[in-house]
């Protein structure tokens, strides 16, 4: 009798055991499903904030001009203002006038933008409307798809690329001439 009691109670540990291994399973089961999604959604975001952050690394007469494009202080109105066409047009003649002027500090981060927006624009439609002119180093200086930056020869090969040009995706057709330096 005893036994059989204990048969009983070890019966229904066994059987609460086995409904908290079920209820593990299922949690750690949705653990994973909401650690891989993290992951995701942080992929896709980390890129995005990453140019935020770089955009605030500007230097602060960059920012203070571009405030004409770049409206608030939200990482929300950021990405708003910066994937409109006319404003990817304002910060890409922004950013040349800097190269063709000399000021190097922020081209890095500029041209960093620039491809990013263009990227994000693109995304908007069925197909892409913008894509980049990048020449190489080395390659021929020609006034049909290239800038040369005042301390440059006027004519010889690429010694360095200051800015990316941008062309009409469809065509080919250059709409901003990469900005150069010729040595």
């Amino acid at each position: 009798m005893r036994n059989q009691k204990y048969a009983k109670e070890l019966e229904l540990l066994q059987e609460e055991l086995d409904t908290a291994n079920e209820l593990l399973l299922k949690a750690e089961k949705n653990r994973d499903e909401y650690k891989n999604k993290y992951f995701q959604f942080k992929g896709i975001f980390q890129k995005q904030t990453h140019t935020f952050y770089q955009y605030q690394n500007l230097t602060d007469s960059s920012r203070e001009t571009l405030q004409g494009i770049f409206k608030g202080e939200s990482f929300e109105e950021f990405l708003a203002c910066g994937v409109q066409p006319g404003n990817i047009d304002a910060l890409w003649e922004f950013s040349r006038n800097e190269a063709l002027n000399g000021n190097q500090a922020d081209m890095a981060i500029l041209g960093e933008l620039i491809l990013y927006f263009v990227h994000l624009y693109n995304g908007t439609n069925d197909s892409p409307v913008l894509s980049f002119l990048s020449p190489k180093v080395g390659e021929a200086f020609d006034t049909d798809q290239h800038i040369r930056t005042r301390d440059s020869k006027p004519a010889g090969v690429i010694s360095e690329i200051l800015l990316n040009g941008l062309t009409n995706a469809y065509t080919g057709e250059v709409i901003k001439k990469a900005v150069v330096r010729i040595n």
